[in-house]
């Protein structure tokens, strides 16, 4: 009796320290592009980031899966005791990742000049991924690891080094990027080179900033490779020294194990369809980078005093037309998209937590249930989108002002596109949780069609508007947001459809949006009146702290949160017992 409790203890316990680990590593790498954005500017950021857009296919096919289909298989066979199976899955998981991981990191150290310059458009971005390029092989055997013990249901090596990963990045990362930038290097100004190696970049007329910028974004990605391989290391000296939990007995009685033929066939029928899934968003931000940028040098071409007037005073001293690009498209990944990023992470997090619960009631045919885990769960991430959405549309100069004190240039160009963006995230938090909902009732591909559907919109709106000089890269965030509306109104349609369900629109929609909508009006009026009396930056804090306050007030008089979604959060039942008593809650 006490063993079958404690396993239901640890089935539950798992995946909750394995969500709640993801959710920190997530909230801590978006942070971290906040302080690195701030050293490296756009310039830098550009650069970084199109190392690991380059990056993340590469690892998408290395990987090809594998380690969900590990997960499974394990999961499978140690539920029918064929614990030589799960020993000989792992061992085939380890042949196969040494085999692409190796491949991968090779096409990326060997390509490095072809896929940041003929591919992207982004030459300057060639020696960040020449350091990112081990990370390939480092995650590949990193990802044996995971999948083996997700697979029999031990979720601690993964999550804590899914922790230490990220504690490394930001500790090396900064301090790499720090040393680069306050060192300075001469020669990179003077030739155009670092350390012999040339950068791709015009010495004549280059400023040392925009000469550090590939190093210093080197740097900061050698911050990303090397916690990858100390990622590696940990779970190697895990496994060495704790095993798998698998004992000789268990072993002794279970059946002969089953061939590795069988196995690898099984393991590819489980692996590719989830790797496809995968690569195609990957391949469409990819996608979305080339578009990007060779629109805005097309842009350019069409009418660059027009650019030029656009960012006047702005643009970094000394930097080439060719280079106007990359600036801006880092100043756009490395601020506004950043701060959009941090809100759906957070708020997905109802999502992955509801689909157990959506799964449970479509298995039992019951519509009652089915509505309620629906309406709970997009009425929740509502709560948390709308606010924070319209919080970052209508303070969007204010809140990168106090988050980037050292790029006022950068901030002045990503405003207007975080005004944009702040509305997006709304709409991207909701379809994240439709998705789920999607795949609870058994529509596991709709999810992707929709999403190739809007990949689309999003990449037709950019192939048309960046072009305009006059628009460029002002022009991306719109791209998203009616990217995104689309890909909503799709799954919306879609669950009532197959769920047989019709969404309350109010609870769900108009009472948020109502309220955030008040939130967003107090925000501003309030950070004029503090802009008198206190600095800008308190003036900013100040005002967000009133409109958190103006939004809680204003659901709770409106009974636009319930009991029952204060039991899903911890210590919410005293928070319910008390919010009860002031006839606040329904």
């Amino acid at each position: 009796m006490e063993k079958t409790e404690r396993k239901h203890q640890n089935l539950l316990q798992g995946p909750l320290i394995l969500g709640v680990a993801t959710l920190l590593v997530k909230i801590i790498g978006a942070i971290y592009k906040i302080p690195l954005m701030n050293i490296i500017g756009g310039e830098g950021f550009g650069y970084y980031n199109t190392a690991y857009t380059i990056f993340t296919p590469l690892y998408t096919i290395a990987t090809a899966g594998i380690p969900v289909a590990v997960a499974r298989m394990v999961s499978e066979c140690v539920t029918l005791g064929r614990y030589r199976d799960v020993r000989r899955i792992f061992q085939l998981s380890m042949t196969c990742f040494l085999v692409t991981g190796t491949a991968g990191s090779l096409i990326m150290l060997f390509g490095s000049k072809f896929l940041a310059g003929t591919v992207c458009g982004n030459p300057g971005a060639f020696l960040p991924v020449i350091i990112l390029s081990p990370a390939v092989f480092f995650l590949c055997m990193t990802s044996a690891y995971r999948g083996y013990y997700q697979g029999l249901r031990n979720m601690y090596p993964t999550a804590v080094s899914q922790v230490i990963e990220a504690v490394v990045k930001v500790a090396v990362g900064l301090a790499l990027t720090v040393l680069v930038t306050t060192l300075g290097f001469s020669e990179a100004a003077k030739s155009g080179k670092f350390l012999g190696i040339d950068l791709g970049l015009s010495a004549e007329g280059l400023s040392e900033t925009s000469a550090l910028a590939p190093v210093a974004a080197a740097a900061a990605i050698a911050g990303v490779m090397i916690s990858t391989m100390v990622g590696m290391i940990y779970l190697m000296v895990h496994y060495h020294f704790k095993g798998d939990g698998i004992t000789q007995p268990e072993l002794y009685d279970a059946p002969e194990a089953t061939s590795k033929k069988k196995l690898l066939k099984t393991l590819v029928t489980i692996s590719v369809p989830v790797c496809l899934a995968t690569l195609s968003t990957n391949i469409t931000n990819l996608i979305d980078l080339v578009s990007l940028m060779n629109r805005m040098e097309y842009a350019i071409r069409l009418d660059h005093f027009t650019v030029l007037e656009m960012y006047k005073g702005l643009l970094p001293e000394g930097l080439e037309l060719e280079g106007i690009p990359n600036y801006l498209y880092g100043v756009y990944s490395g601020m506004p998209v950043t701060l959009f990023n941090l809100v759906p992470t957070i708020a997905m997090t109802f999502g992955t937590a509801a689909l157990p619960n959506v799964a449970a009631a479509w298995t039992s045919h019951n519509r009652h249930r089915i509505k309620n885990s629906v309406d709970t769960v997009l009425r929740l991430t509502t709560l948390i989108a709308v606010p924070a959405g319209i919080g970052l549309s209508v303070m969007s100069h204010e809140v990168l002002s106090l988050l980037y004190p050292m790029r006022m240039n950068e901030v002045e160009i990503a405003s207007p596109l975080l005004r944009v963006m702040g509305i997006t995230v709304i709409f991207v938090c909701t379809c994240a949780s439709c998705h789920s909902i999607l795949q609870g009732i058994g529509k596991e591909r709709l999810p992707l069609i929709f999403m190739l559907i809007g990949a689309a919109v999003k990449l037709a709106v950019n192939y048309v508007f960046v072009a305009i000089p006059s628009l460029n890269i002002q022009a991306a965030p719109y791209g998203s947001l009616v990217c995104y509306i689309i890909i909503m109104i799709i799954d919306i349609i879609a669950i009532n459809h197959y769920a047989q369900i019709k969404i309350n629109l109010y609870a769900t929609f108009l009472l948020p949006i109502f309220c955030g909508t008040l939130c967003g009006i107090g925000a501003k009026v309030s950070y004029y009146l503090f802009d008198i009396l206190l600095s800008e930056k308190l003036a900013t804090v100040g005002a967000i702290g009133v409109a958190v306050v103006i939004y809680g007030l204003s659901i709770l008089l409106t009974k636009g949160i319930t009991k029952k979604d204060f039991l899903m959060i911890p210590k919410g039942e005293k928070i319910a017992k008390v919010l009860e008593k002031l006839r606040l809650l329904r």
